[in-house]
């Protein structure tokens, strides 16, 4: 059953829809069966990071499939997984995010590996009042109705992470990160990580992605001495610090939630020059445990050319699966039975990571984190594992999204116990 309130598509844009996602799109779905829309970067800049995503949306749909289905209504239905590729163009995500509403009747919407294409398209599909999926790891604080996220947030990732570094490998830290809305709020998240694990924050300063030198930087970093980096590099061109860092002698230790675990790095660049880089992430395929295991083994087996299996891929997956959950136990797709059923908790016990379970007062997820250290070879060591970490952040700053929903983003500095890590003289 679909929303009847949806506004119409411009014919200009609806024509660039068109054109723009033929190549990737499926035909056109049939009443029997559910549609789950995805936008990914297939091609450009950010390709290497979400391809894999798309793998773990196939997978899922496959063995969904393959065991008969959903059913709903009465019936079992199929799933229609229809593709298209953002191809790492902000703008081609709000047409495309458009054709999955109005052309496709999507049931659900899943796009966006930045978060300036995760709003592009988000922006378009909740204000249509149809489900948006974010499935990769995002800056967090989204408190909207119609949004739901599979992947890691900061208070998952960077609170307990950045705690262990300072307390193993010491308190004075720099950051550097892409100048765009994620990073600057991974940021704000590393403020409040050091400021409550005592650390200290000596340098940050933000970059456009097209930057790919870094000999500057390299040489302030070097003349700070800290006893760790903080990075939040995004793209092809900005993951250039590793091997120039490592042509300059640069060996302090570094702390990312995005290398490694979204652009696989340490199998793209000789070694050592990932060495002594600490990530986070709530899966890669390094990840122990059967599940892991077996998700990475299925997912080499219907692509066999995937270079590494990701936390995108990872997250992917499991959001097609949530969605399968909660259409079945609220026995229908239409939009708000299903939200419904969403927000009574979905938990995937069998998840690549482990147990993860949806959040039906955050829409946000409850599941482990990890914390790997790359070796000289490239390798990877498990140095912690940092346990089932819950999405608390809206919770301690008094949203139910079961109650209202905001419809807005909040930041850690909305957090009134956080406010003292942002004053003038907290750096």
């Amino acid at each position: 059953m679909k929303h009847s309130t949806r506004r119409g598509l411009s014919s200009s844009l609806l024509a660039v829809a068109l054109l723009g996602g033929a190549a990737f799109a499926g035909p056109a779905m049939a009443k029997d069966k559910i549609t789950v829309c995805a936008i990914d970067d297939l091609s450009g800049d950010f390709s290497i990071m979400s391809t894999p995503k798309t793998y773990g949306y196939k997978l899922a749909v496959k063995e969904i499939n393959d065991a008969g289905g959903v059913e709903v209504d009465g019936a079992k239905k199929l799933i229609d997984l229809i593709q298209y590729d953002g191809q790492s163009d902000v703008k081609r995500y709000q047409e495309l995010a458009q054709r999955c509403v109005f052309e496709n009747e999507a049931n659900v919407v899943m796009a966006g590996y930045t978060g300036a294409e995760r709003e592009a398209a988000r922006k378009e599909v909740v204000r249509n009042k149809t489900i948006y999926w974010h499935n990769n790891q995002g800056e967090g604080g989204i408190a909207d109705r119609y949004s739901f996220f599979a992947g890691p947030t900061p208070e998952q990732q960077v609170l307990p992470a950045i705690k262990y570094m300072v307390e193993n490998i010491g308190p004075r830290m720099t950051f550097i990160g892409a100048d765009y809305n994620f990073c600057r709020a991974i940021g704000q998240w590393v403020r409040v990580a050091a400021g409550l694990a005592g650390g200290k924050i000596e340098m940050d300063e933000y970059f456009p992605f097209g930057v790919s030198q870094w000999q500057a930087t390299i040489d302030k970093i070097k003349g700070i001495k800290p006893d760790f980096q903080v990075h939040c590099l995004v793209g092809a061109d900005q993951v250039q610090f590793y091997p120039q860092a490592q042509a300059a002698g640069l060996k302090t230790p570094v702390w990312s939630n995005v290398t490694i675990s979204d652009g696989y790095e340490h199998k793209r660049f000789a070694p050592p020059s990932l060495a002594n880089i600490f990530v986070p992430p709530g899966y890669i395929e390094d990840v122990p445990g059967e599940a892991s295991k077996a998700f990475s083994a299925k997912i080499r087996a219907m692509f066999p050319n995937v270079a590494y299996v990701n936390e995108h891929a990872a997250f992917g997956y499991v959001a097609v699966k949530a969605m399968a959950e909660a259409w079945k136990k609220a026995g229908t797709t239409d939009t708000e039975k299903t939200i419904a059923a969403l927000e009574s908790d979905i938990s995937i016990p069998d998840a690549p990571g482990g147990p993860w379970t949806l959040r039906g007062l955050q829409h946000h997820a409850a599941m482990p984190t990890y914390l790997f250290k790359v070796n000289d070879d490239h390798t990877l060591k498990l140095v912690s594992e940092l346990g089932v970490n819950e999405p608390t952040f809206l919770t301690e700053i008094g949203v139910d999204m079961r109650k209202k929903a905001p419809n807005r983003q909040f930041l850690p500095p909305d957090n009134p116990a956080w406010k003292k890590f942002f004053a003038p003289t907290s750096n």
